[in-house]
């Protein structure tokens, strides 16, 4: 259900996560189990494989904190910082596929980077409000591309994926419009 802010239908957000929030636990196991599923099926293709189940995901829209960094930002348990470095350093992106379910407000997202030459699938499964994410969808279909930051806890960068189609994310970019509860200065937006 979209969630406008102010709006005559204002909802405490905390009231809904707690009405779905069985929904929204089962809703994570299963990208969970799903990113697993995948990754076995690769490496039965003979591929090397990670798969990363990401503690926080955060849109990010180039107005966002210091730089100009923009799309999804996972930040990953430390445990798999290395792998994810040992297998980044040589890692070429030939092709992007992203799975998803929206539920309750919030998107399940695997994203699965191939290496083709190399035979290396790095999976990255989060979780996000679509309530912030208007501005990335914005970005990154205005942009033509789309980015994925692997961090840690303590914000350290360890490696950014560049994707060439941002339809891959946003299939349907208005369906994330309808729930964008973020300030905007700018006339055109605010009549629609």
């Amino acid at each position: 259900m979209p969630h406008h802010a102010d709006g005559p239908d204002d909802v405490d957000r905390k009231e809904i996560v707690a009405d779905h929030s069985e929904e929204l636990k089962t809703n994570w196991e299963r990208a969970l189990e799903d990113m697993q599923a995948m990754a076995e099926d690769r490496e039965d293709q003979g591929y090397e494989t990670l798969a990363i189940p990401a503690g926080d995901t955060t849109t990010l829209s180039p107005s966002m904190g210091e730089d100009d960094a923009w799309g999804l930002s996972h930040v990953v348990p430390n445990n798999y910082a290395e792998d994810f470095r040992e297998r980044f350093e040589t890692f070429t992106l030939d092709e992007t596929g992203v799975y998803q379910l929206e539920s309750g407000g919030f998107v399940f997202v695997v994203t699965e980077c191939i290496d083709l030459d190399e035979e290396v699938v790095i999976f990255v499964a989060g979780s996000y409000d679509m309530r912030f994410s208007a501005g990335l969808v914005r970005t990154a279909v205005e942009r033509e591309e789309m980015h994925t930051h692997v961090k840690t806890l303590d914000g350290t960068l360890l490696g950014t994926l560049d994707h060439d189609d941002p339809a891959d994310f946003f299939p349907e970019p208005e369906q994330f419009y309808a729930y964008d509860i973020t300030e905007s200065d700018d006339p055109e937006r605010l009549s629609d």
